[in-house]
């Protein structure tokens, strides 16, 4: 186990890094994570631009910085509920269409509602909902997690065992 002497001074000379000086190399550095593809090989269809994913997860990685793995972790959730959420609205838009295109009407808002009546009777859109729903909590319990590290790690950034608390005798 590392001193705490040697915990602080490592730390101390993180702080003074200010990572890549250079546009360039700032882009290279923030994609070093996802060279590997895997996330996108689990998480977009075939039919799914994997390069439209990557590049979200390059987005999430560059605008929330992770500082650490189990950060890099909290930020690819993040995408990837991002992503499904995004397929979500796309299902929700194609069933919404093609419900509006099998009803004859010269109105289109009458159209649109009907459509609307046809698919909450039915289970797809409630089942679509739930899963958005569940995808938009994933999101933000990520972020929420990720923040609330941040902050624990500013307000305490050595952690301390409970060892390392003296005891106090009685009286």
């Amino acid at each position: 186990m590392s001193s705490l002497r040697k915990i602080l001074s490592s730390r101390a000379n993180g702080a003074n890094s200010l990572g890549p000086a250079t546009t360039e190399g700032r882009s290279r550095s923030s994609t070093n994570a996802i060279r590997h593809g895997l996330l996108a090989d689990c998480i977009v269809l075939r039919n799914e631009s994997r390069q439209s994913f990557e590049d979200l997860l390059a987005q999430h990685i560059e605008r929330l910085a992770p500082g650490d793995g189990v950060e890099f972790g909290m930020i690819e959730e993040m995408a990837a509920a991002y992503w499904r959420m995004r397929r979500a609205w796309a299902i929700e838009a194609r069933l919404f269409d093609d419900s509006v295109d099998k009803l004859d009407s010269p109105d289109e808002l009458a159209r649109i509602t009907q459509a609307f009546s046809d698919l909450a009777a039915s289970p797809q859109l409630a089942l679509l909902h739930r899963y958005e729903t569940r995808l938009h909590l994933c999101y933000q319990r990520g972020l929420h997690n990720l923040l609330l590290l941040r902050t624990a790690y500013q307000t305490n950034p050595v952690p301390i065992s409970d060892t390392s608390v003296p005891s106090v005798s009685p009286g």
